[in-house]
C-alpha cells in the first residue's frame, strides 16, 4: 500500500496523467470543434434560407389577400352578380349578364396576374364560367373543371373554403390553391392559383443543387416531382424561430427549412444538400484529425524523451534531497546529459559541503524580507475583495454562466497583473483607466443593473504620468460607503483634463450619500487621515505618495456635489520624466 502511495505521487505518475489529462480533453475539444462547426454552418444556411422564405411567403400572402378583398368586393358591389340568378340559363340576358361579370374580372386580372384565373359558379344553372386559362391542355382544364365543380357541390357554409386558400390536387401529383366566396343565391365567386407557380425561386436558395417546395401539414412535399424517403416525413416545426431537420432523399442528406403562408394550409420549403455545405468542413476535419494523431504521437515520443532527461535526473535529485533531510551531508550527485542538470548537480554538491556553516542569522533575515513582502502585498491586493470575485466566478459556474465568467476572469486577470506591477513607479493615466475600467466591471458583474460609469479624458490628458493605483482607493470607497442600494443606478464619473501652467487635474464623482459634513471637515485638515488607526490606509498612502513625488505642487481636495467628490491636481509629467526625479 506504501508503496502504491508512493507511486501515485511520483513525478513520472504525475507527469503521466497530466499528459492523459491533457491529451484527452484536447482530441474531445477538437471533436466536438467538428461537430460544433457542422452545426453551427447548418445553423447559418437555415437560419438564412428561413430569412428569405419569411420575405418571400409574405409576399405569397398579401397577394393572396388581396386577390381575396377583390372577390369580396365584387360579391358585394357588382349589380351583375345580384342579377345573374334570377335569369334563365339559356336567356340572352343571362349571356349578357355573364360578360359583364367576366368583363369586370379580366379587367382586374389584366393588371393584377397573382392568379392563374378567377371563376364563377351557379349553383343553380350548374354553370362555371372563367376568366382565360393559359397554357392549358384539354386534359387540364377538363381536370380543373371537374374538380371546382365537385368543390362546390359538397362545400358547406363552415367549409375552410370560405376562411383561406386551400390546396387541392386537381391532376395526379398537380396541387393548386383555391378560394371561395359564398355571394348569396347560390352562387360563388372563387380563384385558382397552381401551387408550382409560387414555389420560392431557385436564387433564393442558398445553394446550387437545393430545391424547394410546398409541404401540406402532413409533411409531404405537394410541389416538387423530388419524394423524401418513407420514414422520414418533414417536421412541422413551422414557427418564425424554428429551426430545420435533416432529412434523407435517395442517399443524399437534406437540410429542410420551412415557414408557413398564412392564410393557406400550405408550408413553404427549402432543401438544401447538406455534402455541399459541409464540403470545405470535410477538408477541414481531415486535417484537425491528421493534426491530432501526429500531434499525440509526437508527444509519446516527447513524454519518452523528458523522462530520459528529466524525470530521471529529478528522481536522483529528490534521492539525494531525501539523504540531506535525513542528516546525510556525504551524498553526492553524478553528473547529468543536460547541461542544466549537470549545474543543478553541481550547486547541489556544493550546497551539500557549505550547508552546515548557515547560521540562524540567515533565516532570520529570509523571515524578515518575506514579512516584509507580504506587507507590501497586502497594501496592493483587497483580500475581501478577492473573495468575494472568486465567489462570484463560483456561483456563476453553479449556472453555468460560462460568457460572465469569462468576462469576469479576463478583467480579474487585468486588474491583478495591473497590482502586481509593483516595480514600475509611474504608468500612464490611459493604463490606470483601463485597470479602473477592469475594477468597475468586475464591480458591476457583483451588483448587476445598479452601477455604471463614465470617464472623460481631454486630448493631450492621456500621456500624463501618475503614480501607479493612485485612483483605486477612491472608487473603492466611493462603492464601499457611497453605494446604498437606492432606487438609481450608483454612478462614477471620472474627468481627466489639463488646466494651465503645465498641470492637470483629475476629478472623482458620485451620485452616491456623499461625505458626511464631519468628515469633510476631518479630511480637509488631514486630522481624519492621522487618526484612522488603519482605515482608509489607501487614501493615506495616496496622500503621502502625491506629497513625496510632488510636493506642494499637488493637491487634494474632498466635497459633496450632491454625491461624493474627489479633486487632484498634479504637475505634467510624462512616465520619461518620472524616472528622472
Amino acid at each position: 500500500m506504501f508503496m502504491r502511495s508512493n507511486i501515485k505521487q511520483s513525478l513520472r505518475f504525475k507527469l503521466i496523467i497530466g499528459f492523459i489529462v491533457i491529451t484527452v480533453p484536447l482530441v474531445g475539444l477538437m471533436l466536438y470543434n467538428n461537430y460544433y462547426a457542422s452545426n453551427t454552418i447548418r445553423e447559418q444556411v437555415a437560419e438564412s434560407n428561413k430569412n428569405s422564405m419569411i420575405l418571400y411567403s409574405q409576399q405569397i400572402e398579401a397577394a393572396l389577400n388581396k386577390e381575396t378583398n377583390f372577390l369580396y368586393n365584387v360579391a358585394v358591389e357588382d349589380p351583375n352578380l345580384a342579377e345573374l340568378p334570377q335569369l334563365l340559363r339559356d336567356s340572352t340576358d343571362y349571356y349578357l349578364t355573364k360578360a359583364r361579370v367576366l368583363n369586370t374580372f379580366t379587367r382586374y386580372h389584366r393588371f393584377d396576374n397573382s392568379v392563374d384565373f378567377q371563376f364563377v359558379y351557379s349553383l343553380q344553372n350548374r354553370d362555371l364560367f372563367t376568366t382565360p386559362i393559359k397554357d392549358s391542355s384539354y386534359e387540364r382544364l377538363t381536370a380543373i373543371r371537374l374538380t371546382i365543380d365537385n368543390i362546390v357541390k359538397s362545400v358547406k357554409p363552415d367549409s375552410d373554403f370560405f376562411r383561406e386558400w386551400r390546396a387541392v390536387e386537381y391532376i395526379k401529383g398537380k396541387y393548386a390553391l383555391i378560394r371561395l366566396v359564398n355571394t348569396g343565391d347560390d352562387l360563388y365567386l372563387g380563384a385558382f392559383i397552381e401551387l408550382e407557380n409560387l414555389v420560392i425561386p431557385l436564387d433564393i436558395i442558398q445553394s446550387e443543387e437545393g430545391f424547394a417546395g410546398f409541404l401540406n401539414y402532413q409533411g409531404h412535399i405537394i410541389t416538387n416531382a423530388v419524394v423524401i424517403d418513407s420514414g422520414n416525413s418533414i417536421s412541422l416545426d413551422t414557427g418564425p424561430s424554428g429551426g430545420y431537420q435533416v432529412v434523407k432523399q435517395n442517399g443524399r442528406h437534406y437540410i429542410a427549412v420551412t415557414t408557413p403562408v398564412q392564410g393557406t394550409d400550405v408550408i413553404l420549403s427549402v432543401f438544401v444538400p447538406e455534402a455541399q455545405m459541409l464540403k470545405d468542413l470535410n477538408n477541414f476535419r481531415r486535417g484537425i484529425i491528421l493534426i491530432s494523431v501526429g500531434a499525440l504521437f509526437i508527444l509519446v515520443i516527447y513524454l519518452v524523451y523528458l523522462n530520459d532527461i528529466i524525470l530521471k535526473p529529478m528522481n536522483n535529485l529528490v534521492h539525494g534531497m531525501r539523504r540531506i533531510k535525513h542528516g546525510d551531508w556525504n551524498i553526492r550527485l553524478q553528473s547529468s546529459k543536460a547541461k542544466e542538470f549537470a549545474i543543478i548537480n553541481e550547486t547541489f554538491n556544493s550546497m551539500a559541503a557549505e550547508i552546515h556553516e548557515l547560521t540562524s542569522s540567515v533565516y532570520e533575515e529570509q523571515i524578515k524580507a518575506h514579512k516584509a513582502e507580504l506587507k507590501h502585498l497586502q497594501l496592493q491586493i483587497n483580500p475581501h475583495f478577492l473573495l468575494n470575485t472568486i465567489n462570484i466566478i463560483y456561483n456563476l459556474a453553479e449556472i453555468k454562466n460560462y460568457s460572465v465568467i469569462q468576462l469576469m476572469c479576463m478583467n480579474l486577470v487585468k486588474y491583478f497583473r495591473f497590482t502586481t506591477r509593483t516595480n514600475q513607479v509611474a504608468v500612464t493615466i490611459q493604463e490606470e483607466m483601463e485597470h479602473m475600467e477592469s475594477y468597475i466591471k468586475i464591480q458591476q458583474v457583483r451588483f448587476p443593473e445598479r452601477i455604471t460609469y463614465e470617464i472623460q479624458m481631454e486630448n493631450g490628458a492621456e500621456e500624463a504620468a501618475i503614480p501607479p493605483l493612485l485612483i483605486q482607493p477612491f472608487i473603492e470607497n466611493a462603492i464601499k460607503h457611497g453605494f446604498d442600494f437606492m432606487d438609481h443606478p450608483f454612478h462614477i464619473y471620472i474627468a481627466i483634463g489639463l488646466i494651465e501652467q503645465e498641470r492637470m487635474r483629475i476629478v472623482i464623482m458620485d451620485n452616491g450619500n456623499g461625505f458626511p459634513e464631519e468628515m469633510l471637515e476631518k479630511l480637509g485638515s488631514g486630522s481624519y487621515l492621522e487618526h484612522q488607526n488603519g482605515e482608509h490606509l489607501g487614501i493615506s498612502n495616496v496622500q503621502y505618495r502625491i506629497k513625496h513625488l510632488f510636493g506642494d505642487g499637488a493637491r487634494l481636495e474632498f466635497d459633496n456635489a450632491p454625491g461624493a467628490r474627489i479633486q487632484i491636481v498634479l504637475p505634467f509629467r510624462t512616465v520619461e520624466q518620472f524616472t528622472s526625479y
